[in-house]
């Protein structure tokens, strides 16, 4: 089986694109390259919400792999947002659902052009997400060579007639979590595709410095930390919310809520509450290595990678009931616990005297779930399915 030539479609791609999926899409990249001869389909763009272009259209390489990079002819559509609540709020016309890939961009005719013209050169074709143009419009270009590796969560869009036969077209299917698969088998009755979990690795945690996070930031004291973009689509919002309602109850009166991550909302101006925007790796791992606890707010996630990297650390998480796929991945590692909507602050508290044990028991699971070996056999029976006999 060795030695198929693979393509990996996806609609960002880069050593500085910030997103799970995408960072999911290279690992899968860098992973399949040590067996395979692997390419990658993509655009020119690092911003998901523009689509404005930053890379060079061309060839380039990144870690070894051949990237082919295509320019996007529109971006995201100026007025998608009022777009965005006519589809999912207001009836509305069929057309108007199979408008939204393009709406949404990126819209890339050359590179779905590339796959007219040569995508029946591979032997197979890996397309990630579900919900982007690329993918959206790109895999029913070569059904019979693909496999969809969807990152989907149970969101409105998903609804919308574009990707309703999309879950039935490919060879087979990668999820990223049992929950995910369950979703979407519940919705699209799909079960004859085949599919494989694939889940995630890492390599070794980077070693934590958390004197040095502390003092370069003026932390003192326990804290709680959420890593990633700092918005509402995150849940940031709620979390907010939820933090200060703690505090004002007599809750975690000696703690900070921390945010690490890019600032796309404004937060409030509280002692206990400290934004740091986006940091650096070093202070990344000092941030996890020293927290009391992970928050994950996030009510739409199809993989929780952050959680991973908490456990590397022995720092156990908390997450909303409300999310599936990281409440199941949370227990699956005995690592965290979740939180229904009101009661964050009574999580923390169970969590505190248990932070310890929960951390070793993230350990443990990131050690057996998320290592090389076991992610590439995961990769190897997805890439069999869709090549075939």
């Amino acid at each position: 089986m060795a030695g198929r030539r693979l393509l990996l479609v996806v609609q960002r791609y880069g050593a500085d694109v910030v997103g799970g999926s995408e960072q999911h899409a290279r690992l899968v990249a860098q992973r399949l390259a040590q067996r395979h001869i692997v390419e990658v389909a993509t655009t020119t763009a690092l911003d998901y919400w523009t689509w404005a272009p930053h890379y060079a259209a061309g060839d380039d390489f990144l870690d070894g792999i051949h990237v082919r990079r295509f320019a996007v002819r529109s971006g995201r559509d100026p007025e998608f947002k009022a777009f965005e609540h006519h589809v999912l709020e207001e009836e509305h016309h069929v057309a108007d659902e199979l408008a939204w890939p393009r709406r949404q961009g990126p819209d890339c005719p050359e590179l779905l052009e590339f796959l007219h013209a040569r995508g029946r050169d591979y032997d197979a074709v890996l397309f990630y997400t579900y919900i982007y143009a690329p993918t959206a419009l790109g895999l029913p270009i070569v059904p019979e060579r693909a496999a969809l590796i969807s990152t989907a969560h149970d969101e409105y869009p998903l609804r919308l007639a574009p990707y309703r036969a999309l879950f039935h077209l490919p060879r087979a299917i990668g999820y990223l979590t049992p929950e995910e698969r369950a979703m979407v088998h519940a919705r699209f009755h799909n079960e004859q595709v085949p599919d494989e979990v694939l889940g995630y690795a890492l390599g070794d945690a980077p070693a934590g410095d958390v004197a040095g996070f502390r003092a370069r930031h003026g932390i003192t004291g326990p804290y709680v930390l959420y890593l990633g973009q700092v918005s509402e689509g995150k849940g940031c919002d709620e979390l907010l919310a939820e933090w200060i309602a703690h505090r004002e109850r007599g809750g975690a009166p000696d703690e900070t809520l921390v945010l690490a991550g890019t600032l796309r909302m404004e937060i409030p101006d509280r002692p206990d509450v400290r934004a740091l925007g986006r940091v650096s790796e070093a202070d990344k791992a000092g941030a996890l290595a020293g927290a009391l606890a992970l928050v994950q707010p996030s009510r739409l996630e199809s993989l929780g990678i952050v959680l991973f990297e908490a456990w590397q650390h022995g720092t156990p998480v908390l997450v909303p009931a409300a999310n599936l796929v990281t409440t199941g991945q949370t227990a699956r590692a005995a690592a965290g616990r979740s939180y229904r909507d009101g009661e964050l602050g009574l999580a923390l508290d169970a969590l505190r005297p248990e932070r310890d044990t929960y951390g070793a028991s993230g350990r443990a699971f990131v050690e057996r779930e998320c290592s090389f070996s076991a992610f590439d056999d995961r990769l190897e029976r997805l890439v069999e399915a869709t090549v075939g006999a």
